[in-house]
């Protein structure tokens, strides 16, 4: 038994069809920040021994973020601060549903090039790159040294509930008529 594209499509709801999600693995990533969300990450203090950089190769502190776009937009903000706005929580979703990274406060920048022009997300099978993301951490867990894991472990999660119910919380139970949407709306967690 193995989680497949379906999984994603039936129990996340995210597209499995479309444009595949391959974009280049090493770019100037302080300046797609700038392009694509406005502001460019402040350069790496070296410290020995420490990980306290904004941007660690194409990882960006959740925190960063935060700090910059969470408070409300302005009436009248032009339709580029609409659209970095727009990146920037699509990237906080991505990076905490389906290409989670395994220290828990970072988000990749990758999926960044695929959001210029905004609309262009619509047009990716993010759940095919969710599953190829998942199957790299799921070997870096399975290594005799590795503490954590990333990738979309809720998908793990609600596959491992579908496949062995015994281990389920919980369930809702449908309401009439059945409501539409992804099968993880079933769970009460």
């Amino acid at each position: 038994m193995s989680i497949t594209l379906q999984d994603i499509e039936v129990m996340l709801g995210v597209r499995v069809d479309g444009l595949p999600i391959t974009g280049a693995v090493k770019m100037d990533w302080p300046t797609l920040c700038l392009q694509l969300l406005g502001h460019r990450p402040p350069d790496p203090i070296p410290h020995p021994h420490e990980n306290t950089s904004i941007l660690a190769g194409a990882r960006l502190r959740f925190t960063w973020l935060d700090a910059l776009f969470s408070g409300p937009l302005a009436a009248d903000a032009s339709d580029e601060v609409v659209q970095q706005h727009a990146r920037c929580h699509i990237l906080d979703r991505l990076g905490m549903i389906l290409f989670m990274d395994k220290s828990a406060d970072r988000v990749s920048v990758l999926p960044l090039q695929f959001l210029n022009p905004i609309s262009n997300a619509k047009r990716y099978s993010w759940g095919s790159g969710a599953l190829a993301w998942l199957y790299r951490h799921l070997c870096k867990a399975s290594e005799s040294k590795a503490m954590q894991i990333g990738g979309a472990v809720m998908l793990v999660q609600l596959w491992a509930y579908s496949r062995f119910p015994l281990i389920c919380p919980v369930m809702r139970l449908p309401l009439l008529p059945v409501e539409a949407g992804p099968l993880a709306n079933r769970y009460v967690i």
